[in-house]
């Protein structure tokens, strides 16, 4: 199942400055099995075009579909029950500092499993990616690697079709970077390939396992050297190499 992006637009507001163009006609896609990156600086907007692909924010035109589903035109109830259940949203900023790593796991279960199931689920996926100490610690507890980790069993305590994950690899080291990217890649291995991730980060080593990466840059996707462009978004399976 695709995440497809497809001519997204967002502006906003920056102080005196007034309205400005974040980003403009921005596509790209995520297929099964495989890692996007988007890389792109401080105010570049690449949380914000996650957070319209993880169906969060509205784009101003354009479209976000998964499968035959456009996220777009779902009304809240159901875009958010999708959202936990085959659409997962990672991010380290932003947590809530005093909820337990336990919490933050399950969170994706909520709604969907009863209490205890959701319990012994996010106990076997902390366990899974090597935090089985961290269960009963508060996020502000964590170590970046312990949050990276905790971030990770978040994004595949259930049966995601796509994860999308801002800025948790971000500052980790080249050793630490390396073997978050053997973990992610791993846990899609867990999935049999059904999931596909999309992730940003504020540099290109960041992002070292991605299959292809953008580079967000003046409100434009920019791909990267070595990167596989789709010819079109909107017919699925179809690409070739740019």
């Amino acid at each position: 199942m695709s995440l497809v992006v497809a001519g997204v637009s967002l502006g906003a507001e920056r102080g005196r400055d007034g309205w400005f163009q974040v980003f403009r006609d921005v596509s790209f896609e995520v297929d099964r099995g495989e890692v996007v990156g988007i890389v792109g600086g401080r105010q570049s907007g690449k949380t914000a075009l996650l957070k319209i692909a993880a169906g969060q924010i509205r784009p101003e035109g354009g479209s976000v579909r998964l499968g035959e589903v456009e996220l777009t035109k779902l009304r809240r109830g159901k875009l958010e029950a999708l959202r936990g259940r085959e659409l997962v949203w990672v991010q380290r900023a932003g947590m809530a500092q005093q909820l337990q790593a336990r919490k933050i796991v399950g969170w994706p279960l909520a709604g969907h499993r009863g209490k205890r199931s959701v319990e012994q689920r996010a106990a076997e996926m902390l366990d899974r990616v090597g935090a089985g100490d961290c269960a009963g610690k508060c996020w502000e507890e964590l170590t970046p690697w312990e949050q990276v980790l905790v971030g990770l069993a978040q994004g595949f305590v259930g049966e995601p079709k796509v994860v999308v994950i801002d800025d948790l690899l971000d500052g980790l080291g080249s050793d630490q970077t390396r073997r978050a990217s053997d973990l992610l890649r791993s846990l899609i291995d867990d999935t049999g390939r059904s999931c596909g991730v999309v992730m940003s980060a504020s540099d290109r080593d960041s992002v070292m396992l991605a299959d292809r990466v953008w580079t967000l840059e003046d409100g434009k996707l920019i791909p990267t050297s070595g990167h596989h462009k789709r010819a079109a978004v909107l017919p699925l399976n179809r690409r070739h190499t740019a």
